[in-house]
């Protein structure tokens, strides 16, 4: 079981920002490789993970409701055709590992391997820092059904699991091809996805 420490996964909301006015025109992004973090892209009714490599911001996605950053995560521009097709080559492996774990025909047991297999990844408390709506979305459980499992490991909603200064809600500008954070206000456990996605919302009208 690999841990990471918290300097290394923090959960926190992200809005992705280009410097540039030139935004149709910007290149394809994509996480950063060389570092265990991740963007949680909260969409309308889903919510999808990409891992270390995966394309982001797609043309022909559906837009985010917001994004939650788990680590802290380079974003960075893909450079030519080879670059864009690994991007999206590895944004579908990560989109066929979630689903592997959503296919699974009882909720609880998609929870439990959906907590597994992050937590393999950025270690337990990470995990049961962010918020059971958005994990929910992940594998299409209610958040109920999240809080049981969560309670299973020996974790309850009022269990603080980090200070709060190390959740953060943060607007994500980019100067490509270094990224530059700004904006930061704590992002608690219990947030709720609504209060989530209005934050990302005033990011949105404020950029």
């Amino acid at each position: 079981m690999n841990t990471l420490s918290s300097l290394l996964a923090r959960p926190s909301v992200t809005h992705l920002t280009p410097a540039s006015p030139m935004e149709a025109v910007a290149p394809l992004l994509m996480v950063g490789e060389h570092k265990k973090s991740g963007l949680i892209l909260c969409k309308e009714f889903h919510a999808e993970f990409a891992g270390p490599g995966a394309a982001l911001c797609s043309p022909v996605e559906q837009p985010y409701k917001a994004v939650i950053a788990i680590g802290c995560p380079d974003i960075v521009a893909t450079h030519n055709a080879s670059d864009r097709s690994r991007a999206y080559g590895l944004r579908i492996q990560w989109s066929r590992w979630l689903y592997r774990i959503a296919d699974q025909e009882n909720p609880a047991d998609r929870v439990d391997k959906l907590l597994a297999g992050l937590e393999e990844f950025f270690g337990r408390a990470v995990v049961m820092s962010l918020p059971s709506e958005v994990l929910a979305l992940l594998v299409g459980v209610l958040p109920q059904t999240v809080d049981q499992v969560k309670a299973s490991y020996g974790h309850s909603e009022n269990t603080l699991i980090f200070p709060c200064d190390q959740l953060k809600v943060t607007k994500l500008s980019w100067n490509l091809p270094d990224a530059v954070l700004r904006h930061e206000t704590p992002l608690k456990q219990e947030t709720t996805l609504k209060e989530i996605q209005q934050t990302y919302s005033k990011m949105l009208r404020s950029a």
